[in-house]
């Protein structure tokens, strides 16, 4: 049904051949055949409802043999009720089921602890999966969880799931490297997983509620993440659409539509967004695309264009911290902008001091504002009367390097003195020698992505649609709310 293009990653898996293939077709023998399970067994699930499922695999695969469980019809094996999936092996895999009607115990389950499904082990991988208003517990879907042991899972891989109208506390998805928050002590470990080819659309929640993924807790800890094409259509949970809390991940080729939220680079330098499409297509609410915390990022060949932006944050497309270096509102400093497009953004494309009056009642005399910013060979372009390209405290615009960028549709007093602007309608352009000496590096470890490569080539410029994405059993997602941007819960069987 789908033509997918998946990118070389250094964790992906390949299920061989099993040794041995055990039909199940109900809760009971499903268990049983998970706890007879050894290297290499496939387990297919017979179409039907799998009512309260505890699903533990505690047995190892390996890269050429994984242990399997999957349906036999995906789509058509549902797991309802009190249900618990954990991976605790290497090499597990989980694919083709629809979650729903869930009735897990909501005393039990708590933000920030183990999803519903827990992954505690290596190079597991979960795909082709629907996970749709499970039920009332507070709790991600997906995590990666540190064991009893504080075993930090890697190499896991999520992809061609769809996540739709979650209502609880907590993200979709959680990457965690440490038990919780730790501010001193060694860094948290590479994680190196994947989210690929999935769909995100969920409604408001109260407050600080989680949001679609967080990868790691705090700036000092590594992540090391792929995040690339994922359609995120309304993923609403809360203002973070993504919150990054950890080093040198990356964001590749996602689209993002009609989000009230921004991409967040909240804690952790050397991070990086790369070829990803930030629209906002009606006038239903109000839209953003990035908000940048720390240093050493790289912005490159993105898209963003917005008739309406987030009045809370200030109206504008990209928005810069200001605030204290390496702290809870870290400031944004040293960081590549290359090569990217603004099209019609409502009030400014960037904002140098977001949330000002906020953060100065915190840092006082201690808040800085940002600087050092390199904008090279971006393109912005206009038809709204009284657009602006930043907005600033201080004139800290002169605080950036400015070279090579071309507008289109501004007034050309804002840019008189600015030598670093241009009037025209396409970018300039730029090369690879130029490109290696503005990048602060040019690869993430442990990611097979040529950031000059990628820079080098214009966007091709096509977003993600729902076709494209999620499980390809899945020919129309449940719900109402990524097309009506207004949440209202299905009574009917779902």
């Amino acid at each position: 049904m789908r033509n997918f293009v998946i990118m070389l990653f250094v964790m992906v898996s390949t299920v061989t051949l099993a040794a041995t293939v055990k039909n199940v077709k109900d809760t009971g023998s499903l268990e049983m055949a998970v706890a007879e399970a050894v290297e290499g067994t496939t387990i297919i699930m017979e179409d039907g409802v799998y009512n309260d499922v505890k699903l533990i695999v505690r047995t190892n695969g390996s890269s050429k043999e994984n242990i399997v469980i999957k349906a036999k019809n995906p789509g058509k094996v549902f797991f309802i009720g009190d249900v618990r999936v954990e991976l605790r092996g290497d090499y597990n895999v989980l694919t083709g089921v629809y979650f729903k009607d869930g009735a897990r115990d909501t005393k039990i389950w708590k933000s920030h602890g183990p999803g519903l499904v827990a992954v505690y082990a290596d190079h597991c991988e979960v795909s082709e999966c629907m996970f749709y208003d499970f039920d009332n517990a507070n709790s991600a879907y997906i995590t990666t969880s540190l064991d009893e042991n504080g075993r930090v899972p890697q190499y896991c891989y999520i992809h061609h799931c769809a996540f739709i109208e979650k209502t609880t506390l907590d993200q979709v998805i959680n990457f965690n490297n440490t038990p919780k928050k730790i501010l001193d002590g060694e860094p948290g470990k590479p994680m190196y997983h994947r989210v690929s080819y999935c769909y995100f659309s969920n409604p408001p929640k109260k407050g600080n509620a989680g949001g679609g993924i967080r990868i790691g807790y705090w700036r000092k800890d590594y992540g090391r993440c792929l995040i690339d094409h994922n359609l995120f259509e309304r993923q609403d949970s809360e203002p973070e659409i993504v919150t990054s809390k950890s080093m040198e991940n990356v964001f590749y080729a996602n689209t993002i539509l009609n989000c009230q939220g921004t991409l967040n680079f909240r804690h952790g330098d050397h991070q990086v967004a790369l070829n990803n499409i930030f629209l906002g297509t009606d006038n239903k609410h109000d839209y953003g695309a990035m908000y940048v915390w720390g240093s050493d990022h790289i912005i490159g060949n993105n898209y963003v264009s917005l008739s309406r932006t987030l009045k809370s944050r200030g109206n504008a497309g990209i928005y810069f911290n200001c605030g204290s270096k390496a702290s809870e509102h870290a400031l944004a400093f040293n960081i590549a902008m290359v090569s990217n497009t603004f099209e019609n953004v409502n009030g400014a494309v960037f904002h140098f001091a977001p949330l000002y009056e906020r953060r100065k009642e915190v840092y006082g005399e201690k808040l800085e504002l940002p600087y050092n910013i390199n904008f090279v060979n971006n393109f912005i372009s206009s038809r709204k009367v009284g657009a602006k390209i930043w907005a600033e405290v201080n004139g800290n615009s002169s605080k950036q390097i400015w070279k090579d960028n071309v507008y289109y549709g501004y007034d050309n007093k804002v840019l008189s003195s600015n030598d670093g602007w241009t009037k025209g309608v396409v970018p300039i352009g730029i090369d690879k020698s130029t490109l290696k000496s503005i990048l602060p590096y040019t690869s993430i470890e442990g990611i097979n992505l040529d950031f000059v490569e990628i820079l080098s080539k214009p966007l091709d410029l096509k977003p993600l649609k729902g076709t494209d994405v999620g499980p390809a059993w899945c020919e129309k997602f449940p719900g109402n709310y990524f097309d009506t941007g207004v949440f209202k819960r299905q009574t009917a069987s779902k």
